[in-house]
């Protein structure tokens, strides 16, 4: 039960906040990347944090930091600030990670967007993956809608083992090229329904 209209906005605003299921792989790095460089800057810091089981915490940063493109994390930094979204990450990085280890990973790469959660690994395709996450933390009393009339989510992978009822939430990238400027217009559209006209 709503006590008064401050309650309902809050509820409305929650509702359409929109959440992207964010991959890394794929996604924040791929061939071009590893051809560039940025990844050639960073190769002996990788090769070393490898060797190294107990890495100082400079040093597991700067490993992260040589898997992710700037130019990448960039254009989804604005895309997040243009749309209002926040982030539940869905690659393999986030196993054996917090939700504030994870948020550190991406300041310290140049993400300027807030990591909210992760989903579970459960050991099958990623569909089902956020399916749960979904089912599990879209509700009334904290969103304003329940799970299956939330819509307001991109999924971005390389992969492809979402549900069929994801396919208007997914947005395919490939290892080649990676995130891309029409990808992150692709999903402002979606989300925002309107068509944008670049000046």
């Amino acid at each position: 039960m709503l006590k008064n209209s401050t309650d309902a906005t809050l509820l409305a605003n929650q509702c359409c906040t929109p959440l992207i299921f964010l991959d890394i792989d794929g996604v924040f790095n791929c061939q071009l990347f590893y051809h560039s460089q940025q990844f050639q800057d960073y190769k002996e810091a990788k090769k070393s944090l490898r060797k190294s089981v107990k890495a100082k915490q400079i040093e597991r940063l700067d490993y992260y930091a040589s898997q992710i493109c700037k130019e990448r994390i960039q254009w989804f930094n604005e895309l997040c600030n243009e749309i209002n979204a926040q982030v539940v990450v869905s690659s393999t990085w986030r196993s054996g990670k917090s939700i504030e280890e994870l948020q550190e990973i991406f300041d310290y790469c140049g993400g300027t967007f807030k990591v909210i959660s992760k989903t579970e690994h459960l050991g099958f395709e990623r569909g089902i993956e956020i399916s749960k996450w979904l089912k599990d933390n879209i509700k009334p009393e904290t969103h304003g809608c329940h799970y299956f009339d939330f819509h307001k989510y991109a999924i971005i992978d390389d992969d492809s083992d979402m549900l069929l009822n994801q396919r208007f939430n997914f947005f395919q990238t490939d290892n080649y090229s990676g995130l891309t400027p029409n990808t992150c217009y692709k999903i402002k559209r979606f989300i925002t329904g309107r068509t944008f006209n670049e000046a």
